[in-house]
Parts: structure tokens; sequence; C-alpha cells
């Protein structure tokens, strides 16, 4: 569907300037009482009602000092508030029931649904013409004051959902401040930045080098100069297993091994997540289970985000797969991992050895969800 660029006005004559404000916004004629009930109650929703409420709260509030809230900033948002709710395609009934809950207290979204560690964006937002709404909203105010994808559409659509002030992402009413990962493709969110650069980081190999051989030949195959987890763990595992030898050092004790793995990971990853790093070094000096240690790593991972951030909760949602995974601890985040909706990369995209480009971003675990069905 095609629109024309409008304005909302408030005008003294409504029905005098229906059919214009109809053909503009969706192409209906008015032509039967029905059509001009819904025009109604949209331009009442976006004027006056709970959605207008929601759009100057969200968006005067968070723009703040970086741009003035000015009457014209509010009607593009409310014009395209307009076109998102007239182009949901569906019939008069559903259209209708979706106005409705536009018109109550809490808006379009279940916050009880979307608290739960994983569910549909049906269940979220009630139907297909909520979700509808909520993907063409996601995408907007990106960039505004660091705000990313589906922060102002919650935001917009909920008044129990509040533009988070200092840490966090958002206030949603009975969980606190959540962090939002809302992925509009596939790639998924990551839980940190900053940290170790590749050179510090390739610096600290340089210091072992006579006993991870394996671990550098693997590294000067890879393209960037990066190094996965797996591919990682999986090199180190021959150079320095952790029953004692290795293809550098046959005499090597199991204990020297061990103290080894231990002192050059935690030389590694404290760069990133300071003394969260010590529960993963420990556990690669005395484990070769690379899954067992993925997971150990994602949970520090998690723990030191949540800790530099406080936050209460960590809400990933996929856009393009509708589908939503609401965290609170560390138990939900090896519960995602395991549920078979994980859509991750191998190794959650984690890199011991981040390329040049990627540094402060690739070392942190990337989480999205799949296209799996939700029983």
């Amino acid at each position: 569907m095609r629109y024309q660029e409008f304005k909302l006005t408030e005008y003294t004559d409504l029905n005098k300037e229906k059919k214009d404000i109809i053909a503009k916004i969706s192409g209906y004629s008015a032509d039967s009482p029905e059509q001009a009930e819904i025009l109604d109650r949209i331009y009442k929703i976006i004027n006056k009602g709970q959605i207008g409420t929601n759009i100057d709260t969200a968006f005067a509030q968070s723009m703040g000092d970086e741009t003035q809230w000015s009457k014209g900033e509010g009607d593009k948002v409310r014009q395209e508030v307009a076109r998102i709710i007239a182009s949901v395609e569906t019939d008069y009934k559903t259209l209708s029931t979706f106005i409705k809950r536009m018109e109550s207290k809490g808006g379009v979204v279940n916050i009880a649904e979307l608290s739960k560690p994983l569910n549909t964006f049906q269940s979220v937002f009630g139907d297909a013409a909520g979700s509808q709404a909520f993907n063409a909203l996601a995408g907007y105010g990106v960039g505004k004051k660091q705000k990313g994808p589906g922060e102002y559409a919650l935001a917009v659509l909920s008044n129990k959902i509040k533009l988070a002030s200092g840490e966090g992402d958002l206030e949603i009413e009975g969980i606190g401040k959540v962090e939002l990962k809302a992925a509009m493709s596939k790639s998924g969110g990551r839980i940190g930045y900053g940290g170790g650069s590749q050179k510090a980081k390739t610096q600290v190999l340089e210091t072992y080098r006579n006993r991870i051989p394996t671990v550098l030949e693997t590294l000067k195959k890879n393209a960037g100069g990066s190094l996965g987890i797996k591919a990682f763990m999986t090199a180190l595992n021959i150079d320095m297993p952790i029953a004692g030898a290795g293809v550098s050092n046959p005499e090597a004790t199991p204990q020297e091994n061990q103290s080894d793995r231990r002192n050059l990971m935690k030389a590694l990853i404290s760069m990133d997540m300071d003394n969260y790093a010590d529960k993963i070094a420990d556990k690669i000096a005395t484990s070769e289970d690379v899954n067992a240690i993925l997971e150990t790593y994602l949970v520090q991972n998690f723990l030191w985000y949540r800790n530099r951030d406080k936050f209460n909760a960590l809400l990933v949602m996929g856009v393009a797969t509708k589908k939503t995974s609401m965290m609170r601890n560390e138990t939900d985040l090896l519960t995602f991992k395991n549920s078979g909706h994980a859509a991750s990369p191998d190794g959650f995209g984690i890199s011991i050895i981040p390329t040049q480009a990627g540094a402060g971003r690739e070392q942190w675990a990337q989480l999205s969800l799949n296209n799996g069905i939700v029983s």
C-alpha cells in the first residue's frame, strides 16, 4: 500500500475532514459507518489517547539534550503510527479489536507473556495485528541517544514500558530495568562491549609461543587474525592437554599444563571481564570439554554484563523470527542456549582473539532466536 505524506492536526470539524484523512492514510472511502468509526478511533488514540501520551513520553524524555522535541517531530511520529495502524492487513473486526487494545490503559504489550523465558510475538502482542505494529515500529528511533531496535516501539505500544534513564534500555513494570537485544535480521545482539584489542591478545599468545604452536598455527591460517572459542580450544587441547605432555613438551606434567592453561586464559580474558574471567580460566585449566567451557564463558559473560549495566533482566527479541526470550539469571541463559531456539553462530560468535575491526565486540556472546516453532 502506498501512502501520501500527511500531517495530523487538530481539526475543528472532524467530520468535514474525514474523507481526506482516510484517503491519505489508508485508502478508506468512509462509505460505511464501520470505516468512519475506525478513522475516528485512529485519530483519537494518536492525537488524544493513550498512544499519543506514550509517544510524547517516550520521545520527549529520551531525546532530551540531543534535540528539541517539537510539535513537528511529534507529528512525524504520529504520522508513522497512523500509517502502521491503517496498514494492518486484516478484517474490520480484527482491526477494531486491535484498536480497542491500543485504546486501553495498558496498550498492546502483554507484560506477563513478555516476561516468560520463551514466547511468540502472537502471545506477547495478542494477535497478528499487534505483531505487525511492533515490526513496523521496531526500527523507529534507532540511533537517537544510542537507542537500539525495538526500544521506542515497546515504549510507544505500552504505558507499562518506559525508556530507562541511565543504565539499561527499558523500565518494565513488575520487572525493573531490562536490557533489550532486538535483532531485525538473524544476526543477534552482543552481550557486552569494550575489552582487549587484537594486538593486546596476540601479545599474550606470544609470551607462550613455545607452548602453543598449534594455537598459533591455527591463528595464522584464519582470515582477519581472529580465533573463535571452539577452534581455539581444539588447538589448546592439543598443545597443553590437561593430562600432561603436549606437542611441544612431551615431559609436561598435568600440573604444569593446567597451571599454564589457567594463566594463559586469565591473561587473555581478564582484559575483557576483569575478575569474571577467573572461573572461565579455572574451567579451561581442568576441562577439555568445549561445550562445558562455552557454558562457563556464557554465564560469566552474562554476569559481567549484568553487573556492568545494572539490569534486572535481558530480553532477546527476534523481529524476523517473531519470538522473545526473557533471561533474569544465568540459569535462564543456559536454558535459552539448550532450548533449541538459539540461532547464534558457532560458539555463539565468541572470539578468544577478535579481528582488528571487531575488538570490543567479537569477544562477547551473540544471542538471537531461530525459526523453530514454540510448542
